[in-house]
């Protein structure tokens, strides 16, 4: 059966040409659009750039003035004060007169203070800047303006000048250095910044100096939260004085840049980056009657070239679609000339090759009912050959299905012991509730309690144990000190009672790269076996040996020692000659071993004890200077 298509040829095609008509004038508009924003980008950076200039601007002239200020005091000092240096009366009296001078210092050429007048000597400092200083004003005899300094609520700067005896002189007698207050920049500039725009003014250890809608125009504190997001506006920009960027949020916005002469500070102007959006497409709304006229036209003209061209084409097609229609309905129907519609043209030939085709169907469908035949004597032996294939199949599945059940028995260790933990926690819980219930007079009760908490650490550490060989986890690598770590391992056990442990570590300590957790448990694991081989009597020792690249961490006791039969075994998981145990203490303590690359020894005599010696490569020796 033929499956009937939704839409006709004629609708198809003119879809096909609406869709060939309008690429070229999307295109084209796309063009355009792209044109008119990269315009309206540069225009917004334009006015931006230009109002960061001006910003700067009004930054210079603020600190020109207050050049201008001490230079013309020295000029009519130099001409009209009445003696050759500057004194202490010129200074009170400067300070008296510009309120915005917080300190004055008069320098000698050599950097020595000669006068002071200030409201607080303690505060005020120059002594990191000395050296510029003297280099610029002395040396140089020049004007020099220094660092920022924040206090009390309030912004300053630090500003030298040379002083000479007389205007005329080349020679450099001292050096006036003065702190001003900013205030009045501040006030400059919150008064000059625009609403719509965001702007801040960043000093040349990036750190904000103001910025739009900061009270009085500066900004106080240091720790401004805006200055890591300004910090990543210059690399941003990369010499540019303008461009568009991604916030550390990835929000994009516009920011240009100007340069402030003399102070090294940068201007920075930014807008978000929708707010070009929104101006792009108000412009464009206003196009729309345009646009609706364009597609009209053209959908016009798209429906008259497609009834002149494609209607002469559906009719030969539509009487084709019924031939073959009738041809697969009707095993006996065949299509001749008279059937169809055959124009001298690519449709005709079309005709042509289907009339062909039906002939030549005809045919191989007489073979394939031959073949037919062939094919069911075949599948029959196929059946059979699947059937043995199956057979070979299932026992190997049942093979690997036997690997897959090896494998899973450490994924169910974890599940039953998290299944078994939480009723222990539930039991601990309930013993120690009870314990504050029953009075302390009923000693029967307080050692059943004992008994009943001792069995339960006792669970847990089973528990422990058969996770801790189960699992595989990624080893977490940190460096530690040898010394310190054994010793704060030997510290922490809690030793029974009648057995005492013994430190005996090398002099020499070195560091060593391990995962901390697992060899601790590895060292534990050793102590604890130590002490329950000696049955409540006796000494272990816990020490270390330090080689030229190598450890060796050892745990010895005084106990029974090991037969050499038991050492061939007492590291198979499971293994235990004790009562009460799982077998899996060592187990970990070799498989510890293995994950660090490192060696396991053991050397024992019966009656005279066993030592455990684990050997790790150092990391580092205490007291290597040619270690990076």
């Amino acid at each position: 059966m033929v499956k009937k298509h939704t839409g006709t040829l004629f609708s198809r095609a003119v879809w096909a040409l609406s869709v060939v008509s309008a690429v070229p004038v999307l295109l084209i508009g796309w063009h355009v659009l792209r044109v008119d924003g990269r315009v309206l980008q540069n225009e917004m950076l334009d006015r931006q750039r230009t109002i960061a200039e001006q910003i700067a601007s009004i930054i210079s002239e603020e600190v020109s003035q207050k050049v201008q200020f001490f230079s013309v005091f020295m000029d009519l000092h130099s001409d009209f004060g009445g003696h050759s240096f500057v004194n202490k009366e010129d200074i009170d009296y400067l300070r008296e007169k510009n309120p915005a001078i917080t300190h004055i210092s008069i320098l000698n050429s050599n950097g020595r203070l000669l006068f002071y007048s200030g409201d607080d000597s303690g505060r005020f400092s120059y002594a990191s800047e000395l050296g510029s200083i003297l280099r610029t004003c002395v040396q140089s005899g020049k004007g020099y303006i220094g660092s920022i300094n924040r206090d009390n609520g309030q912004l300053y700067v630090l500003m030298a000048f040379p002083v000479r005896e007389h205007r005329e002189d080349v020679r450099v007698s001292g050096v006036l250095v003065a702190e001003m207050n900013l205030g009045s920049l501040g006030l400059a500039l919150e008064k000059n910044y625009p609403k719509d725009m965001f702007v801040a003014v960043v000093g040349p250890d990036g750190n904000l100096i103001s910025y739009s809608g900061v009270p009085g125009g500066l900004v106080l504190t240091a720790d401004d939260p805006l200055r890591f997001e300004l910090r990543q506006w210059g690399p941003e920009l990369d010499g540019r004085s303008g461009a568009s960027i991604k916030t550390t949020q990835g929000k994009e916005i516009l920011v240009s840049r100007a340069e402030v002469p003399v102070l090294d500070w940068a201007v920075y102007v930014q807008q978000p980056a929708d707010m070009l959006r929104r101006l792009f497409w108000a412009s464009t709304v206003h196009s729309l009657w345009d646009i609706a006229a364009i597609l009209l036209v053209m959908a016009a003209f798209v429906l008259l070239v497609s009834y002149l061209v494609i209607i002469p084409i559906i009719r030969p097609v539509q009487r084709l679609q019924e031939a073959a229609v009738k041809l697969e309905r009707e095993d006996d129907y065949m299509p001749t000339e008279k059937d169809l519609i055959i124009p001298d043209n690519e449709i005709g030939e079309l005709a042509r090759v289907f009339l062909h085709m039906a002939v030549v169907l005809r045919e191989r469908k007489n073979a394939i009912l031959a073949a037919q035949k062939e094919l069911a004597g075949m599948n029959q032996e196929l059946e059979q050959r699947v059937q043995l294939r199956t057979e070979e199949l299932k026992n190997a599945t049942e093979e690997l299905v036997k690997s897959e059940r090896l494998a899973a028995i450490g994924q169910m260790a974890s599940i039953i012991s998290h299944e078994i933990r939480n009723p222990l926690a539930v039991i601990s819980n309930a013993t120690r509730l009870i314990k504050t219930i029953v009075p302390p007079s009923n000693p029967k009760l307080i050692k059943q309690f004992t008994i009943i908490e001792s069995e339960i650490r006792q669970a847990n550490s089973i528990i422990s144990e058969v996770l801790g060989f189960a699992r595989s986890r990624e080893m977490i690598l940190s460096v530690i000190d040898l010394n310190s770590y054994l010793h704060d391992i030997i510290q922490s056990f809690p030793a029974p009672a009648g057995i005492r442990l013994r430190e005996a570590l090398d002099p020499e300590s070195a560091r060593l790269k391990v995962d901390a957790e697992e060899i601790k448990q590895a060292l534990r694991n050793l102590i604890s076996n130590a002490c329950e081989a000696m049955q409540g009597r006796g000494t272990v020792t816990v020490g270390s040996r330090v080689g030229r690249s190598a450890v060796c961490i050892y745990v010895a006791d005084d106990g029974p020692g090991i037969s050499s039969e038991l050492r061939e075994k007492i590291f198979s998981p499971f293994f235990t000659t004790k009562a009460r145990g799982t077998g899996l203490g060592l187990a970990v303590v070799r498989k510890t071993v293995s994950r660090h690359k490192g060696k396991l020894f053991i050397s024992s005599e019966e009656g005279k004890g066993a030592v455990f010696a684990l050997y790790l490569r150092i990391y580092h020796k205490t007291g290597d200077t040619s270690y990076e």
